[in-house]
């Protein structure tokens, strides 16, 4: 089969074989993203959870302590919470009241401001580069689709030169014109395949994000709000 494609691909006219090298290129760039964001995005996941373990054993203590915070391993969670622990630290700062800090509900609401803020951040550095499978799913076949209809006409134009309407003839032009189609959908299956996996991943982690500023805000209240 793969010579038969190979074979149909030399005998396609030059437009059909800057398409197929062209998505082939695409193809190449497509798994290279699938591969890296699958892998950063299960190592993220993986750091959230060691994260959050870590969080809900001591998160009294975890927050209390936000003025002499340290950076956590890098995750989308630590990330968020680091810019929970930013904002309380500037309030603390403001209102010079160190240990003894009250939030009222103006500052507890900074605070949630803070944290929606850091999860759109993650959720764009989530997302950054699958843009390119979505496009790369969508306008593959097409583009395999147009070397197609333009290597038929070529096909039948040059059957109406010769003269000769067998199927011999007109068989191979044909099949050298499919080859376009069949490398559209060669990428646009696994980059569809890819992108839906991927945003899965990414809506799972959001979720996890969202679900952490609830636990945030509800420790900051026990701990700062004024009663």
């Amino acid at each position: 089969m793969s010579s038969g494609f190979l074979a149909s691909i030399a005998q396609s006219g030059l437009l059909g074989q800057i398409i197929v090298a062209f998505l082939l290129m695409v193809s190449v760039y497509s798994w290279a993203i699938m591969i890296y964001k699958v892998a950063a995005l299960r190592r993220a996941g993986a750091r959230s959870q060691d994260f959050l373990l870590q969080f809900r054993d001591d998160p009294d203590g975890m927050i209390s302590h936000f003025s002499d915070r340290q950076k956590f391993e890098p995750s989308p969670l630590s990330a968020v919470f680091e810019a929970g622990l930013a904002e309380l630290a500037l309030v603390a700062g403001v209102r010079g009241r160190g240990g003894d800090l009250r939030l009222s509900l103006v500052h507890v609401d900074g605070v949630e401001r803070s944290l929606e803020r850091a999860i759109a951040d993650q959720i764009l550095e989530l997302r950054s580069q699958l843009i390119i499978l979505a496009t790369a799913s969508g306008i593959a076949p097409f583009i395999g689709l147009f070397g197609t209809v333009w290597g038929i006409m070529e096909a039948f134009t040059a059957m109406t030169v010769t003269g000769s309407a067998s199927i011999s003839s007109v068989a191979p032009g044909v099949a050298a014109a499919l080859t376009t189609t069949v490398a559209g959908l060669a990428v646009a299956i696994p980059a569809l395949a890819g992108y839906n996996y991927l945003m899965n991943q990414v809506k799972s982690l959001t979720v996890q994000m969202e679900n952490f500023s609830s636990e945030f805000v509800s420790t900051v209240e026990r701990n700062f709000g004024d009663r």
